[in-house]
């Protein structure tokens, strides 16, 4: 019987870690829409807080988290290889950028999530608040959730 790869759920730990998740995040998130490279960064990514997902020294999945202001925390740029979709893997990630907003003392965290993945959101706890909006040509909606204080999570699923 074949074991299963073992995936890491973990920060960046180097520059070349840092230009892999990059490629991945465009791979996943930009290059579908025709987009160029480059395309997948902004000027906050200096500043936030980078998860990535390792699977035998690939990252198979990436997901962001900056602050926003001393209460609120903001998730962005959450993508899976689409082979590794379904596995649990998105949840792990946002689980993990929970647990650090809330080692940040924030009260809630909000991103701005494509409609085709508001029950994924909603499963783990976040609820769509306004309107929907264009970005990029793809239908979108801001959710958040509110965190229960650090060692706390009686209210994120």
């Amino acid at each position: 019987m074949l074991s299963k790869p073992k995936i890491e759920v973990r920060p960046i730990q180097s520059k070349r870690e840092l230009d892999d998740m990059y490629y991945q995040r465009w791979l996943v998130l930009r290059a579908p829409l025709g987009m160029h490279r480059g395309t997948e960064k902004d000027k906050h990514d200096k500043s936030a807080f980078h998860l990535v997902a390792v699977c035998e020294d690939k990252i198979i999945g990436s997901a962001r988290l900056r602050q926003l202001s001393v209460e609120l925390g903001s998730i962005a740029y959450v993508a899976v290889l689409s082979e590794f979709r379904s596995q649990g893997l998105g949840t792990k990630l946002i689980k993990k950028l929970i647990e650090e907003a809330q080692e940040k003392n924030l009260k809630s965290l909000r991103l701005m999530a494509r409609i085709n993945t508001l029950g994924f959101y909603k499963q783990i706890g976040f609820l769509e608040q306004g309107k929907i909006f264009d970005f990029m040509g793809i239908p979108h909606i801001f959710m958040y959730v509110n965190l229960p204080p650090s060692g706390d999570n009686a209210g994120v699923q």
